[in-house]
């Protein structure tokens, strides 16, 4: 998972009081807080936090319980209260505290009646339709402009979180789990761009899959190339333009790969937290984890049966696997037909199953897939050779709940 080196437990309390002390005096400091600069200032609090971390997106949650702080402080002061808000969304565009941090925050003031924005939570992203004719077809709908495709949009999803409760109760009777089309066309398509542009533009990330966490690997027991996605990939300072605003307003914020991997991580966790019996997971923001985008290509080998949990020291409960469109499948209506020509499925075998109960899972676009970490076998079957393009899949486990829930 890519998290070894989490912060201590007094490390996390230094960072806190660094991003605590830091946002204060920002705040105490700027009379427009919609000034870019404001956000430079933040992105600066970060290269100075105490504590050197692995991967810097893993302080974003300190700055968020600030941000949360500075909010409950500021609700008696509608100005101030959307003003901190606001400097938050834009925080959240820069990579600098998580998208879902934001909504959940945003959740609590609207049920208030202390604030709404329609930016963070799009109403039409908002409206369970099952198809986009179903959308154009309402007279009383938004424009498809209006209904940009944004980070925000994809947090907001009906319809993923109506999938994340499928595949729940798909776990909870079978042990595994596999839900079709669960984003939709519009935003299955955003989050399928922004992975294959990640593998074609930041080829030195991967590098070949481990078969286990001592790091050895083996080309011929596990063929794939990964690379591990904190969150911020593609929202850090450099990528975004200097004179964009950062304000509420007809914001458009791309989906980028670390834009997806927090949607793998936050969005579906807190949807399997709510769907899931209590203490079957922990929540995703008490641990630091990365996601994993692996890349098979045409004629590599798969991955030999394994299960993801072989110790009981081993904390990991559910394993998703999500599947990005290819661009046969977007280019070709009959693709999905001859996805089975290119290999690299997926087989899973729950423990002390019959042989009716395995299954084979082809990587059609726009698939979740999730399982018991600790009682499912799987592998990956080779891709062939005639493979039209490399076989892409996002990764992320969730863990079971420590004793004495201990923060890790």
């Amino acid at each position: 998972m890519s998290g070894s080196s989490a912060p201590t437990e007094a490390q996390q309390t230094a960072l806190l009081e660094h991003y605590a002390m830091g946002l204060r005096e920002i705040l105490a400091e700027t009379e427009n807080l919609s000034d870019p600069a404001v956000v430079d200032r933040l992105h600066a609090l970060r290269e100075r936090a105490p504590v050197a971390l692995e991967r810097p997106f893993w302080g974003a949650q300190f700055l968020a319980m600030a941000f949360g702080h500075e909010l409950g402080f500021a609700a008696a002061n509608p100005p101030a209260l959307r003003a901190i808000f606001d400097l938050g969304v834009a925080a959240a565009e820069r990579g600098l505290v998580p998208f879902q941090s934001v909504r959940a925050a945003h959740g609590q003031l609207k049920q208030l009646g202390l604030l709404s924005c329609d930016v963070v939570d799009p109403p039409w992203s908002a409206a369970a339709r099952e198809t986009e004719t179903e959308v154009d077809a309402d007279a009383d709908a938004p424009t498809r402009a209006e209904r940009s495709v944004t980070a925000w949009s994809l947090f907001a999803s009906a319809r993923f979180r109506a999938a994340a409760s499928e595949l729940a109760r798909g776990l909870q009777a079978d042990g595994v789990a596999v839900v079709d089309d669960a984003l939709g066309e519009r935003h299955a398509a955003a989050v399928a761009a922004a992975l294959r542009t990640f593998r074609e533009t930041e080829t030195n990330a991967f590098s070949p899959g481990a078969l286990d966490r001592t790091g050895r690997s083996n080309a011929g027991a596990r063929g794939d190339v990964i690379a591990w996605l904190a969150g911020d990939e593609g929202l850090a300072a450099s990528e975004l333009s200097k004179d964009r605003r950062r304000t509420t307003e007809h914001v458009d914020v791309k989906v980028t790969a670390g834009v997806v991997a927090q949607w793998m991580r936050s969005c579906l966790g807190s949807h399997l937290l709510e769907s899931l019996p209590t203490e079957t997971l922990l929540p995703s923001d008490a641990y630091v984890a990365n996601a994993m985008l692996s890349a098979y290509a045409p004629g590599a080998p798969g991955f030999v049966p394994h299960t993801d949990c072989s110790s009981p020291s081993d904390p990991r409960r559910v394993t998703a696997v999500y599947y990005p469109a290819r661009v046969i499948e977007t280019e070709n209506e009959k693709a999905n037909a001859d996805l089975a020509l290119d290999g690299g499925e997926l087989v899973l075998r729950p423990r002390d199953a019959d042989a009716s109960r395995r299954r084979v899972v082809s990587p059609r676009g726009d698939r979740l897939v999730a399982f018991w970490s600790d009682e499912v076998e799987h592998e990956v079957l080779g891709v062939k050779r005639t493979a039209r393009e490399e076989r892409l899949a996002l990764s992320f486990w969730f863990l079971k709940p420590r004793p004495g829930g201990a923060r890790s």
